[in-house]
């Protein structure tokens, strides 16, 4: 129990006790006033056989009883009284702040946030910042170390922040500020830079040096909006805007800036929900080996369905992981799952998982992913990775480096939308794929196309010269199939055979397909 608490409870007593004495000294005046006593001693000497004088003294003894017990028993009241408000108060500053950095949370920044509007009108900004490359320092380093780093972050800024300034950390590595003191965009971005000094400065955690930076959004009130959810949205977008223009940057909002990229940040902050309710699966589509029609494998593909904001397709919400740094965690997330589920399956059968252009920049990938077959126990010859030459082509060093060492532990590399990318020959020659992917816009048109026909030839001619099998993507119909079949495709996928489904209609798809296929469904007619 807090002393304050201690001294409340004290004084009540005192005051109770005060309150039954003045009472007792009133009652005692009074009895003397009309000499009560003498009165009793007349009664009872006049009715003796009543007992007055043992009942009286009886019921003095069964008085001072009392008074003793309802004196204890104000003193447990006001112990549980005090104990129950200090539990109400811990448990609203749990309520109200991080575990972690003990700062301020979101929930308290709405509070704040109330408060300092309902007392003044006066402007004031609302800064949102998040450390630049915290994802890689958790994965280097481990989460205690991470977790120290964030600590150490809100201490620096909750002992240089100006006086009436708020801090809170919003989750992850976000924190948010409410800058009163400053009055004019010019202050507001003087005291961040400031700020911005202090997180860059090296941190040391026994004998590791970590040195990191932030990038800040900021939004103003009222200008940029009157209540916290649009600030913090339009914060977020300022955020957004300088992580795409390179990181380590304080950036206003700015409301001539254009609106998909406010809708890009809300697809972000919906996709970092998303991640931590489990909004977003992968589902599967199944690869079809043409010669005998039947099921080879099954390529994962991310569905987010947002039970809010609707369903919002891959080429969305991908670009905005990749611009706003979750892209890492997003793999991870939908691989994880996706390996779990192929566990499933019958062992013949491979999961096929795309991989984006951030993923490939990351020197810690093979390493991820090992991680991941471990955890899962899936076969790492069951694991192809589907990667496209653009995505190669942002870092050919490091990705090349990444993709040999994946294919040394086993996992099999297959270059997507081939032809559709830069250089095509020369990544070929530069790297060791497994299979090649034909883009389903060749084969929407190689039928009716001369020169789409030619290209599909070629590519299926290359792959048969480097040993690559080639799979057909988009094949809606079964004269495709059988097209690709004759020209010695050896895989495909597409509408024709099934759409993506859920992990939990995997096994019912594959009963479903041996049936169609005994049933000369896929026959070209």
């Amino acid at each position: 129990m807090s002393s304050n608490h201690s001294l409340f409870s004290s004084r009540e007593v005192i005051r109770d006790f005060i309150i039954v004495l003045v009472l007792g000294v009133a009652a005692l005046l009074a009895l003397v006033r009309f000499e009560f006593f003498e009165a009793v001693v007349r009664f009872s000497a006049t009715h003796e056989s009543w007992e007055v004088d043992e009942v009286f003294t009886a019921l003095v003894i069964i008085g001072w009883c009392g008074f003793i017990f309802g004196f204890r028993r104000i003193v447990d009241m006001r112990k549980e009284i005090a104990a129950r408000k200090q539990a109400q108060e811990e448990a609203y500053h749990l309520a109200t702040h991080d575990n972690l950095t003990h700062l301020p949370n979101r929930r308290a920044l709405q509070e704040h946030f109330s408060r300092a509007v309902g007392a003044s009108n006066e402007p004031f900004f609302l800064s949102i910042f998040d450390l630049d490359g915290f994802k890689a320092i958790n994965d280097i380093y481990g989460h205690g170390i991470g977790d120290t780093l964030l600590q150490d972050i809100g201490l620096r800024i909750g002992s240089a922040l100006p006086q009436g300034d708020f801090l809170c950390r919003l989750g992850g590595d976000e924190f948010a500020i409410l800058l009163h003191s400053a009055k004019s965009e010019t202050a507001a971005k003087a005291t961040l830079e400031g700020l911005a000094r202090l997180v860059s400065s090296p941190c040391v955690l026994g004998s590791t040096v970590l040195t990191t930076a932030a990038t800040y959004g900021v939004s103003r009130y009222p200008n940029d909006g009157t209540d916290m959810s649009t600030l913090l949205r339009r914060a977020d977008v300022a955020l957004y805007q300088g992580k795409r223009n390179g990181k380590n940057a304080i950036r206003f909002f700015d409301v001539t800036q254009d609106h998909v990229l406010e809708e890009q940040s809300r697809i972000s902050q919906t996709l970092r929900e998303a991640l931590e309710l489990s909004y977003i699966r992968p589902e599967y589509q199944p690869i079809v080996a043409l010669g005998s029609m039947t099921i080879a494998g099954f390529e994962a593909l991310a569905r987010l369905d947002h039970p809010v904001h609707g369903s919002i397709p891959p080429d969305k919400f991908i670009p905005a992981a990749e611009d706003s740094g979750q892209m890492t965690e997003l793999t991870d997330y939908l691989l994880l799952l996706a390996c779990q589920d192929a566990q499933s399956w019958p062992e013949h059968l491979f999961l096929s998982f795309n991989l984006s252009a951030v993923d490939l920049r990351d020197p810690n990938l093979p390493a991820r992913l090992e991680n991941i077959l471990i955890q899962t126990g899936l076969s790492p010859s069951r694991l192809e990775i589907e990667v496209t030459e653009t995505a190669i082509i942002k870092d050919i060093k490091q990705a090349k480096l990444s993709l040999d060492t994946l294919r040394a532990l086993g996992i099999k590399v297959s270059v997507d939308d081939f032809g559709t990318g830069y250089s095509s020959m020369a990544q070929i020659s530069r790297f060791t794929f497994d299979k090649l992917k034909i883009d389903r816009e060749f084969i929407n048109s190689m039928i009716i196309n001369e020169k789409d026909d030619k290209i599909v030839r070629c590519i299926l001619g290359l792959g048969h010269g480097l040993n690559m099998p080639s799979i057909a993507e988009g094949i809606e119909h079964s004269y495709q199939a059988t097209w690709l079949k004759s020209a010695g495709c050896e895989f495909g996928q597409g509408f024709l055979f099934s759409r993506a489904v859920p992990a939990a209609d995997v096994l019912l798809l594959l009963e479903q397909h041996a049936k169609r296929l005994s049933l000369g469904y896929y026959e070209s007619t």
